[in-house]
């Protein structure tokens, strides 16, 4: 009897400890849109210091607010690195998301068919322009209905085993995690 109260006891300090060092899910999505709300409120700013585009504007013109807003973002951001709005906590929450759904739905033939063409980018960088003329695979719907809902100005793309996040209007990586992707 002694015995099993220690095991119990053992078993539930193991238990709080892991409570206490590993956010738990929520609190790891909150994290994630804390970061995509600041990202957000620096790109609104930035929106406030550079031209916008016109209305009807022309493809060239739309091209130049597009590099003018990645400009901008790329100065502010100058020390951006990986994982900067993917916060930590955030990634095996990704990973058990996406591994559960890629299972559910059987996704692993639809996931290998996304790249049926030699791709531009191979893997990604904070910052890189993306498309230029590269080719942009689409998330498939039950892969988007297991990730947080992005405001209007992101979106997720794959690249390879990368699960990317990219500005629309500045058509910019903005973060990425490595290996999330399986093939």
């Amino acid at each position: 009897m002694l015995c099993v109260g220690i095991t119990l006891l053992a078993s539930s300090e193991l238990e709080t400890q892991e409570m206490r060092t590993a956010p738990t899910e929520a609190a790891a999505i909150k994290q994630f849109e804390a970061a995509i709300a600041d990202y957000l409120a620096m790109r609104r700013r930035l929106l406030n210091e550079i031209p916008p585009p016109i209305p009807n504007s022309t493809s060239v013109q739309l091209n130049s607010a597009s590099d003018a807003l990645a400009g901008a973002i790329q100065r502010s951001r100058q020390g951006a690195s990986v994982g900067d709005l993917f916060v930590p906590p955030v990634t095996p929450v990704f990973k058990r998301r996406v591994d559960d759904a890629v299972r559910a739905a059987n996704l692993k033939a639809v996931l290998a068919g996304i790249d049926d063409d030699e791709p531009a980018v191979r893997e990604p960088k904070i910052h890189l322009r993306f498309p230029g003329v590269a080719q942009m695979a689409t998330m498939p719907p039950s892969l988007l209905a297991v990730l947080p809902r992005l405001p209007k100005e992101l979106e997720y793309r794959i690249i390879g085993r990368f699960l990317v996040l990219r500005d629309i209007d500045a058509a910019l990586i903005v973060d990425y995690i490595p290996d999330l992707i399986p093939r």
